[in-house]
């Protein structure tokens, strides 16, 4: 059986476990209160036992009532034998249930922890899987020209003239458009007129945190990180204005 499999069979009497265990303690918890209730009332019986016998001495001494007394006191013993055999009786129930219970209890913590093996076999397995199929390198640093093939200052700062413009109007068509996406989000799914609005369900992503928590929790420390590439950004300053007024001049001239 492959460890998918086994997972979810282990899950299955896992939560059969849980069932279980659940109907054991209302048992238990129905079984202890009426254990209670019949001590109360057999302690209530032995109670009313002594005020019959105080009686039935009574009744002896003065030779009145003997008859009633002895019947009270033989009425009441009798009563309160069979309360306390009661008793005893939903006190038994009450032990066994929470012996039940408690077995349930240890059944369940058993199959939690193998279940709990079984899944992190798993994901062992499916992390080994995407290691080896979906997981790619670590990007390299970039590449840079040596210093005997660097271009020219003028060429490097007309480069950068264009990519300043070219990165302004890209950011401010961004924004456009993050404008207008956000609006159209707010159509439900349909057709209206040429548009067509669809949602796609985006799928699930690795829980970065929760990966971290398993990793603390099975003493290995720090998950494994890759690289990024550098973050890359190039400052321009302005030209200054004595160029500024040359090329005017140039330009004037031609």
């Amino acid at each position: 059986m492959n460890t998918t499999a086994k997972a979810a069979q282990q899950i299955a009497r896992l939560v059969e476990a849980e069932e279980v265990l659940t109907a054991a303690r209302r048992a238990e918890a129905k079984a202890t209160k009426t254990a209670e209730r019949a001590t109360a009332r057999a302690k209530a019986a032995r109670a009313n036992v002594a005020p019959a016998r105080a009686e039935l001495r009574k009744a002896e001494r003065t030779g009145k009532g003997l008859a009633a007394a002895t019947r009270r006191l033989a009425a009441r013993t009798a009563k309160a034998a069979d309360l306390e055999q009661t008793a005893r009786e939903a006190r038994h129930t009450a032990r066994q249930a929470a012996r039940a219970a408690a077995t349930a209890a240890r059944r369940l913590d058993r199959l939690a922890l193998r279940a709990a093996a079984t899944a992190t076999r798993m994901v062992g397995e499916v992390a080994a899987r995407l290691g080896e199929r979906a997981a790619a390198p670590a990007p390299e640093q970039d590449k840079t020209l040596p210093a005997e093939e660097l271009p020219a200052v003028e060429e490097i700062e007309a480069h950068a003239d264009r990519f300043k413009a070219l990165d302004a109007d890209a950011k401010a068509t961004a924004k456009q458009a993050e404008a207008e996406k956000k609006w159209l989000r707010r159509l439900p799914v349909g057709t209206y007129g040429r548009v067509t609005i669809t949602r796609t369900n985006g799928g699930t992503v690795i829980d970065a945190d929760q990966v971290a928590v398993a990793y603390l929790d099975a003493g290995l420390g720090v998950p494994p990180r890759k690289a990024r590439k550098d973050t890359f950004k190039v400052a321009l300053a302005e030209a200054p204005a004595v160029e500024v007024a040359e090329d005017v001049a140039l330009v004037l001239t031609a």
